[in-house]
């Protein structure tokens, strides 16, 4: 058996696209996927796949799943649970008071045209740096001026589908998915 991470984009946020997780777990085993465990209601599966299987087969296997049960269509990007740990150990900015860091987790890697513009957006505000097929930010939230970053910010900037999480909820779930 070998452990993945599934992290959905957009389910259950300002009433769009609901999802229960009881629903969301008993898909997963349903699709024959062992040991289902959900964090939060923002879409943080972890599961374990019989075989070693590709990442990009398994989002799109369960992608295609979820627009045929629920009805909507899901991007669902899947990592490793030692990516999103190394990433987690690697985030380039020191954490300061009142700032909170963000890791987006890309389905694809970025154009490096598009990367070198998004790190070149960093300001006061918010900072940003690209590794691979991942996006680490830190943003002031007691500033004055109101940050650009967003999930939306990032795909129109990027041209690739993410999906963002907190630090602590990143935190959490490779806590999970390691147990």
């Amino acid at each position: 058996m070998n452990t993945y991470i599934a992290l959905l984009r957009g389910i259950n946020v300002g009433g769009h696209r609901p999802l229960k997780m009881d629903d969301l777990r008993q898909l997963f085993s349903e699709m024959g996927y062992k040991n289902v465990s959900t964090y939060i209601q923002s879409g943080n599966i972890v599961f374990d796949a019989r075989d070693e299987t590709d990442p990009a087969f398994l989002s799109t296997q369960i992608a295609v799943q979820i627009a045929e049960t629920f009805g909507y269509e899901v991007p669902v990007v899947i990592r490793r649970p030692d990516e999103v740990r190394e990433l987690l150990a690697n985030f380039p900015f020191e954490e300061k008071e009142g700032w909170k860091g963000y890791i987006s987790f890309l389905a694809n890697k970025p154009m490096n045209e598009q990367a070198a513009e998004l790190v070149a957006c960093s300001n006061a505000v918010e900072q940003f740096k690209i590794q691979g097929a991942a996006l680490f930010s830190l943003v002031d939230k007691q500033a004055e001026a109101t940050p650009r970053f967003s999930n939306s910010f990032v795909e129109q900037r990027l041209g690739v589908p993410a999906t963002t999480r907190n630090l602590r909820t990143v935190g959490r779930i490779v806590d999970i998915a390691t147990d």
